[in-house]
């Protein structure tokens, strides 16, 4: 606990040195971020395997005309349980990492980039770098970068470099891009009407015989198909948007790879993106489609961490923050893998009072392995809100969720029904309460769940909830049944914000954006500060 108040005086300090720091000739910009975990033993998950855990990280950016500096430190006092690519070092070493410095110049037609920097060609199916600190990732590219717009229609970015692996070390291979846009609607004077070309070529280089390594040697690679140090990706794009019509489509093919060390043979990989959409009014209509060929690629041939990606294929599904919608989030196969996803929206809101109306949402997603002909993942959504007046707000939720625990290398699945009920209250100007009830039954190994939430919240500063989520109906019952309660309080003043909690933590996935890490079951106090200035 000691370490907790630590970091939070640390935390003040900082965020108020920065706003009353003087800059000659530019301005600074940064943020804080820290998560803290005291862990403690628990009769019912047993000891804790370590005491204390907390990730934290300060950003700061300096602008001045045209030049950008930044740069990133962070500090894992350890790495917070389940972070397993930081904590590779030991299980109580704490670890610090520069894990972003750059300097960035812009021109009137370009800007060039040296250091540490994230950058996307198209959906990120080809290449992307990105920050996700909540699960833990970090994957900047560390080199030179370049984009440049010859003229109005065309943008061009070139990037070369050394990409950062688990957050702390870097890749043993070297990446390099070339990604062009061109604005073909302008071009033919389509007005009202946006279409757009667009390509890519990523590369990734590394020595297939590093001194050192007794798993991987040349002749291992050979014997499963791979003799080339080279991997090539290709992308195609066109975006089409008219009238309230929007199309998207993306074909990206790759050369001899291993997707992962466990392939028993290199294979080239294909994936096939379509997206659409349609809006009138209240009614908004999207859907999405996804082919995968052995599309997982990774940044070095030598690591097996979860950061260890070079392109983004998150799961495409619905992404839910109700608890028991999100027991089971689906994994997507990246050898793999047809899926698709649609969404339906649909508002009827009173001319007289704004703040009475309905709004309606129904969505459907759909994965299914076509190595093996079997469904992995299916599940069907409804919500409906309805705001009665300035002080009363519902929303009722349907899901029925349908999974494959082996990623359709079996015909075995397992179907939950999920139904939520979150009513909100607003007392006053200040003041409101909120409360959840939720149930899930199904016929997987924990059987049923019911879980409850509420939360009283007095802006703009102090909120307080508690929650609990209880698996009481186990089917296979030689396992115990748990309660995961937990509770908390968290306060804002400009842009500080501090939250304290306490609770019983299930083993699972923890997913953003698609993409998930396990995360051990653990007991514990939870302080979460951040400040940006």
């Amino acid at each position: 606990m000691k370490r907790l108040l630590t970091s939070l005086l640390a935390l003040c300090s900082i965020a108020t040195l920065g706003a009353q720091l003087p800059i000659v000739g530019g301005s600074l910009s940064g943020s804080v971020e820290s998560n803290s975990i005291y862990y403690m033993n628990d009769s019912a998950l047993g000891d804790a395997a370590i005491k204390f855990g907390s990730n934290d990280y300060v950003k700061l950016t300096y602008y001045n005309d045209n030049l950008t500096v930044g740069l990133q430190g962070d500090a894992y006092l350890p790495a917070l349980i389940g972070y397993d690519d930081i904590r590779n070092a030991g299980a109580t070493d704490p670890r610090f990492a520069l894990s972003q410095i750059f300097v960035s110049y812009r021109g009137r037609n370009f800007e060039v980039t040296a250091g540490d920097f994230f950058e996307q060609f198209g959906s990120g199916l080809a290449y992307r770098s990105f920050e996700d600190r909540q699960l833990g990732l970090n994957s900047a590219t560390q080199g030179v970068r370049v984009n440049y717009s010859p003229i109005g229609d065309l943008t061009i970015k070139a990037f070369a470099g050394r990409p950062r692996l688990a957050v702390i070390d870097h890749a043993g291979s070297f990446i390099g891009g070339l990604d062009a846009s061109y604005n073909l609607s302008s071009a033919l004077g389509m007005d009202n009407t946006l279409l757009m070309v667009e390509g890519s070529y990523v590369a990734r280089y590394e020595d297939l015989h590093k001194e050192g390594s007794e798993i991987f040697d040349m002749n291992i690679f050979e014997m499963v198909g791979l003799t080339t140090p080279l991997t090539h990706l290709f992308s195609g794009r066109a975006n089409f948007d008219w009238n309230r019509i929007s199309l998207k489509g993306e074909v990206v093919a790759k050369t001899i790879d291993l997707s992962e060390q466990t392939d028993p043979e290199a294979h080239s990989g294909l994936a096939v993106l379509g997206e659409a959409s349609y809006s009138k009014g209240a009614f908004n209509i999207m859907a999405q489609g996804r082919l995968l060929k052995n599309m997982g690629t990774r940044l070095s041939l030598y690591d097996t961490s979860m950061g260890n990606a070079l392109n983004y294929i998150p799961a495409l599904t619905r992404q839910h923050t109700y608890l028991l919608a999100n027991l089971e989030p689906h994994q997507v196969n990246t050898h793999s893998e047809l899926a698709a996803q649609a969404d339906l929206y649909y508002s009827i809101r009173n001319k007289k009072d704004r703040r009475n109306f309905w709004r309606f949402h129904a969505n459907v997603s759909y994965a299914h392995n076509l190595e093996f002909g079997n469904l992995t993942w299916m599940d069907i959504n409804v919500d409906v809100e309805r705001q009665w007046n300035k002080y009363w707000k519902a929303a009722f939720m349907f899901s029925r969720q349908t999974r494959n625990p082996n990623k359709g290398f079996s015909d075995m699945l397992y179907t939950s029904n999920i139904f939520v009920a979150d009513v909100t209250h607003k007392i006053d100007n200040k003041n409101s309460i909120r409360a959840e009830l939720q149930y899930l039954y199904s016929n997987d190994y924990e059987g049923d769940w019911v879980a409850a939430l509420l939360e009283y919240n007095m802006a703009p500063s102090w909120s307080i909830f508690v929650s609990d989520m209880y698996n009481h109906q186990r089917i296979e019952t030689y396992r115990d049944k748990i309660n995961y309660y937990s509770g908390g309080v968290s306060y804002t003043t400009g842009p500080v914000r501090v939250q304290l909690s306490y609770g019983r933590n299930r083993a699972g996935m923890v997913c953003s954006g698609g993409v998930c890490r396990y995360t051990p079951a653990y007991t514990g106090f939870n302080l979460l500060m951040s400040a940006t200035f």
